[in-house]
């Protein structure tokens, strides 16, 4: 996953600007422009009454998408000869920016057929732009549909996740092995890692875990609460993770921090190198990031990737990040052929190169996923990320028009509990902040 460096709250806020509604617009203003977008969606044709030779489609995409983009076109365009696509890639991998340039493009004009997307923001483009559902038909046999959920809204499926990444825990062995911490896989509950970081802390006299706040925050603190068996988002859109789950779950933040073991780094960016250097033996992180962390280790020391630790050690299912494909065209026979595309795109060959030696994002394809875990010199934490098969669910649930001001409250909780605040208090003023602002009591 690749929403990096910035929260949500830079995106929608710059989105509503390029889409020519100021931060004082009227909420009646918002409401009739979405309404606007969503009437200019196309349901798809069948394919077999559209004539590629009459038909341009276009498409807009992340960096981390270019190899698997490239497959898919070529493979549609041999499909339906004379078919033209004009697929061009985002100048960022952050899914905030790439959001940004397409409502801009949609803003003066140049609607793009299908889109990449952060699998945070299906909301966003729902009930903005009325994206389209997803034909699930034009996907292969050997998609793994289980991750259909993370792109799903009420029954519907808008997105097709292509690129899938978890929470998890990554562990310096080493620094475990120096300290007499034990093994990283024994780590399953707060205590097993409040113990083991406390291990490694007297050791070297510096606090070991990274768990930044900055960056992720809306996705760490889902997992943590879905983790101790809490629910994130309730049926009627308001916060959930106010009650006794939430709060324990969020409080492995202000505990670290009262044990002197949280190194106080609030950037995911920032916290990288302190790990790739061994200054940090614990970092929270994401499975698709693990390939390029390899590369920087080396063999410098041994480290490894762990589930996420849970409240109880039992746990409950985690949030599903990464990105997907969401249509937005408003030609039948368009959305027709971006449908298509979709299928191409998250077929064997195209997962191969969206979820190869670069990224080490989950693949979504069982065939690619059996081929990259047969490779030779498959680095054990890769296989991790690679192998990963646990039930994942969607990622947020808020509604998508607050996307920018919910995401804000929700880093504002995790940078309070970061520093230490009492978790009761700070989860008690994100639910009601959160709340407000989705129309609960």
């Amino acid at each position: 996953m690749n929403r990096l460096p910035y929260a949500l709250s830079a995106l929608a806020l710059g989105a509503i600007t390029l889409a020519g509604c100021s931060s004082g617009a009227s909420t009646e203003t918002d409401t009739s422009s979405a309404a606007a977008e969503a009437e200019s969606v196309a349901s798809a044709a069948a394919v077999d009454t559209c004539v590629p030779e009459d038909t341009t489609i276009t498409a807009t995409y992340g960096a981390q998408a270019e190899g698997a983009m490239q497959v898919a076109v070529a493979a549609l365009e041999e499909k339906y000869p004379g078919l033209t696509i004009e697929a061009t890639a985002s100048a960022s991998q952050g899914y905030d920016d790439i959001t940004k340039s397409i409502v801009g493009d949609i803003a003066v004009g140049k609607r793009p057929d299908l889109i990449m997307s952060g699998l945070g923001q299906v909301g966003f483009w729902v009930e903005q732009y009325g994206a389209a559902p997803i034909d699930a038909d034009a996907l292969a046999d050997t998609y793994q549909t289980q991750f259909l959920s993370a792109g799903t809204i009420d029954g519907e499926t808008y997105l097709a996740p292509a690129q899938i990444s978890a929470p998890v825990l990554l562990v310096n062995q080493s620094a475990l092995d120096a300290a007499g911490a034990g093994e990283a896989e024994d780590i399953v509950t707060y205590d097993d890692l409040i113990a083991a970081a406390q291990m490694v802390t007297d050791a070297t006299g510096a606090p070991s875990v990274s768990i930044p706040s900055v960056g992720l925050a809306d996705w760490y603190a889902q997992a943590f609460v879905q983790g101790a068996g809490g629910t994130f988002v309730a049926e009627d859109g308001t916060a959930a993770f106010g009650d006794e789950a939430g709060i324990a779950g969020l409080s492995i933040w202000p505990d670290l921090q009262a044990a002197g073991l949280e190194t106080g780094v609030l950037n995911l960016q920032d916290a990288i190198a302190p790990f790739v250097g061994g200054q940090t033996a614990f970092l929270v992180y994401t499975t698709s990031g693990i390939a390029n962390l390899q590369g920087l280790v080396g063999d410098t020391f041994e480290w490894t990737a762990v589930d996420l630790p849970t409240a109880d050690g039992v746990g409950g299912s985690m949030p599903a990040g990464g990105n997907g494909w969401i249509v937005l065209s408003d030609d039948s026979c368009r959305a027709a052929y971006a449908n298509e595309l979709v299928g191409e795109l998250l077929s064997e060959d195209a997962v191969l190169a969206a979820s190869g030696t670069d990224f080490s994002y989950i693949p979504v394809d069982s065939a690619a996923a059996e081929t990259l875990l047969a490779g030779d010199d498959v680095a054990p934490q890769v296989a991790y990320a690679w192998s990963y098969d646990k039930e994942l669910t969607p990622w947020g649930g808020f509604d998508g028009t607050k996307t920018a001001e919910v995401n804000t409250a929700l880093t504002t909780m995790g940078q309070e509990l970061q520093m230490g605040q009492d978790a009761a208090t700070s989860v008690a003023t994100a639910v009601e902040s959160i709340d407000a602002l989705v129309g609960g009591e």
